[in-house]
């Protein structure tokens, strides 16, 4: 009995499967990269599959939340590498004890050892990474190679062994590419114990290291033509019906194992404690990046294309807060108005705890001109049809505000409505920069714009 379908990367095959399709391959493709060839209503198609290249790929893996940053962040957040460290260490004290031909001291194997894996650890996240990633692509694309560097056991979803194998060789491969061993070797000890933890978050991670370093116009593709006869696809019909099942069938199931993590990698904020903060501030830089390239030519893109991609930085820039501050509701809606965002807060710091205010309103506005007074006296009468629960607002503005609009922002405090935070795009820029969480700016630099402070920048 042979394989029935296939997930091949530049004409070579990373995955196979056997009676059945697999929910991984879900990950890098969009619904409309399925390719039906040939065939009726009446007679069996050519060939069922979906079609793409690494570019592709990258696009689909990074509106699922899995661009490069966003994997940084969560690798940077998890990494340890200390049985790479170790075994390198023993390694390179080897080397030394045994130049040559002659026994030399082992105190001074062990401190030069010692002060190699030092220089080495210095490498960051990205260049780990980007180190993995490397030796990944060239070994792949390498036609004379039979086995290449690829870790079998990551690529079905299945748990990996603890143990040093796939360490051994990404070391193996960075020593003959003649680069430092370790940084890799981190990343992917590192991956192997995310993979034990969620394999549908270090799956998807793994193919972004990987895509990010092949050629752009690389073949991605998963094709289901060796088990039509297996799935029943006789006509056209009824492999559109397929496509459509599986398509539907592993959305779910990745939604499913979504939710038994926790609220989409939830969960992972108790993977050394610190995974959730990060992954969400990896996903705030990407979001940024992609609003910008909106912003840079407006004609290129709606304006709900717009304003939705200011809401998902500033989502992922309230996640970051961890469980203290959660979104309750996206783009609430009466009868009379709405608020793009909806949150809870159970913030610990006494000054939060002092605003009697367990939610917070979110306005968000992608213009192309600043906000003026108009826009906060709506704003003020959404709090202040609600004051018995809602007390703190938060006013974002990728184009900033007029100086009345921030005059403006002190009468909400004299109204009794509450306060009014005003936050634009290079204060954003900032504090991602920083990896200050946004509570902790609008404490000290948003509350004195709040109290009257002004605004740099500003516009008359």
């Amino acid at each position: 009995m042979g394989f029935d379908t296939y997930f091949d990367v530049a004409d070579r095959t990373l995955i196979d499967y056997r009676k059945q399709a697999g929910d991984l391959p879900r990950f890098v493709f969009d619904s409309s990269d399925a390719v039906i060839e040939g065939g009726s209503d009446e007679d069996q198609p050519d060939s069922v599959d979906f079609v793409t290249t690494a570019e592709g790929a990258l696009a689909v893996l990074e509106a699922q939340g899995f661009g490069w940053n966003a994997c940084v962040a969560a690798y940077g957040a998890v990494r340890g590498g200390g049985i790479a460290g170790s075994l390198l260490t023993g390694m390179y004290m080897a080397e030394k004890y045994f130049k040559k031909g002659k026994k030399g001291k082992i105190e001074n194997a062990r401190c030069d050892a010692e002060k190699r894996i030092e220089k080495e650890a210095e490498a960051t996240p990205h260049d780990d990474l980007t180190a993995l990633g490397q030796l990944l692509a060239a070994s792949w694309l390498d036609e004379t190679v039979d086995k290449p560097l690829f870790l079998n056991e990551f690529l079905w979803g299945d748990i990996p062994e603890r143990s040093t194998g796939q360490i051994s060789q990404v070391i193996s491969a960075a020593q003959e590419a003649g680069v430092d061993p370790l940084p890799p070797a981190r990343a992917i000890e590192a991956l192997g114990s995310l993979f034990r933890e969620a394999r549908l978050v270090a799956w998807p991670i793994l193919m972004t290291v990987f895509m990010t370093h092949l050629p752009s116009d690389t073949s991605v593709s998963y094709s289901l033509s060796g088990g039509m006869d297996e799935f029943e696809i006789v006509d056209r019909s009824s492999a559109q019906d397929f496509v459509d099942k599986w398509w539907t069938g592993t959305g779910e199931a990745v939604a499913d194992y979504a939710r038994n993590l926790g609220v989409l990698f939830g969960v992972l904020a108790d993977f050394e404690g610190r995974l959730g903060p990060q992954y969400w501030f990896g996903q705030a830089i990407a979001a940024l990046d992609h609003l910008e390239a909106l912003n840079v030519d407006r004609s290129t893109s709606t304006n709900k294309q717009r304003g939705d991609a200011l809401e998902r930085l500033v989502e992922a820039l309230f996640n970051a807060e961890g469980p203290e501050l959660v979104v309750a509701e996206k783009n609430f809606r009466t009868e009379e108005e709405e608020v793009d965002l909806v949150l809870r807060s159970n913030l610990p710091d006494p000054y939060w705890a002092a605003q009697k205010s367990p939610y917070w309103f979110v306005e968000c506005k992608n213009w192309s001109t600043p906000v003026g007074v108009p826009e906060i006296r709506i704003f003020e009468s959404k709090m202040d049809d609600r004051k018995s629960t809602v007390r703190v607002g938060v006013f974002v503005s990728t184009n900033g505000f007029y100086t009345t609009a921030v005059e403006r922002l002190k009468s909400a405090q004299v109204k009794d409505v509450g306060l009014i935070y005003a936050i634009t795009l290079e204060d954003i820029r900032g504090l991602l920069n920083r990896r200050q969480t946004l509570s902790s700016w609008l404490l000290n630099e948003g509350a004195m714009r709040a109290f009257g402070g002004g605004l740099t920048g500003a516009k008359d």
